[in-house]
């Protein structure tokens, strides 16, 4: 029988960008349900916008029902937006991106359900607040797995919603984006290659309404990691990945996460809902594909 954690380890894709490839950072697949067929969802992936960034190819890497042998397909991120399969938030300081993916065969991936992606009802009627725990599995740059990925699943808890939104400042390629979001602090390192991965709610024990509840709870989508929180103000600096060099001085042990709602606001959008028509179209009239790339 399969783990709660394996299932939600299993929804992860690695993020590569560069020639030869390079780790870059982590996505995640979100299933979309098929309104002409109950049985089929249409799969897409989520991550944080300034992993792909300004970069016109990326690369997905993802386990296979083959142990020994992983996938890498390639993306030209330009014939994705010009298909209409590539979604960044319309909000540029929101720092998510989706863009849709086919479902292969030869992949051994879960995918989030669409209802499981937290409402901010959720978060209310959830009495999601700080010292709930999280979990979020994520690529280790230093060790990806040669037979199929490893994500490692790392952990910590909610250490503040605050209601104004925090000052930020980061970059989407060599665009510095300067803004004030609704975000979640949580207490948890973020290191690079963490960029991108699913945030849920652990789905132990927690106290919910004042209560102990023990029997747990569902295992909601919370949000998408976008980094380390630093501790105070620094000038942004540029970072050459071509040899060993300091990333960052200090780090406050608080990470960054947007919202699982701004990812609904996306799917929501008319764009994003135009083009799940086409596919539900597509699915109807030849069923959903599965190649492999």
């Amino acid at each position: 029988m399969t783990s709660i954690i394996e299932t939600i380890s299993n929804t992860v894709l690695f993020l590569f960008l560069g020639n030869p490839p390079t780790s870059a950072g982590t996505g995640f697949v979100v299933g979309y349900p098929s309104k002409t067929k109950p049985d089929e969802v249409i799969p897409f992936v989520v991550t944080a916008r300034h992993v792909i960034g300004e970069n016109q190819r990326i690369f997905v890497r993802y386990s296979t029902t083959d142990p020994k042998k992983p996938g890498l397909a390639e993306y030209d991120v330009g014939a994705m937006r010009q298909a209409g399969d590539f979604f960044p938030h319309p909000d540029e300081g929101v720092d998510i991106a989706i863009f849709r993916i086919p479902a292969w065969s030869a992949a051994k991936l879960n995918f989030v359900p669409y209802d499981l992606v937290a409402t901010k009802q959720v978060f209310e009627g959830e009495d999601i607040q700080p010292t709930d725990r999280i979990i979020f599995p994520s690529l280790l740059m230093n060790f990806i797995g040669t037979g199929r990925n490893y994500p490692v699943m790392r952990n910590g808890a909610i250490a503040l919603i605050p209601d104004e939104r925090v000052p930020l400042k980061f970059k989407v390629g060599d665009r510095e984006i300067s803004t004030e979001q609704n975000v979640l602090l949580v207490n948890a390192t973020s290191m690079p290659g963490a960029s991108g991965s699913p945030v849920f709610l652990d789905p132990g024990p927690r106290i919910k309404a004042n209560q102990y509840n023990l029997g747990g709870t569902k295992t909601y989508l919370l949000g998408v990691m976008h980094g380390f929180y630093q501790t105070a103000p620094r000038e942004l600096t540029n970072v050459e990945t071509t040899g060993a060099k300091q990333m960052f001085q200090e780090n406050s042990g608080i990470a960054i996460v947007f919202p699982s709602w701004r990812i609904r606001e996306i799917v929501e959008s008319e764009p994003f809902q135009k083009r799940v028509k086409e596919i539900d179209e597509q699915i109807s009239k030849v069923g959903s594909p599965r190649p492999s790339p």
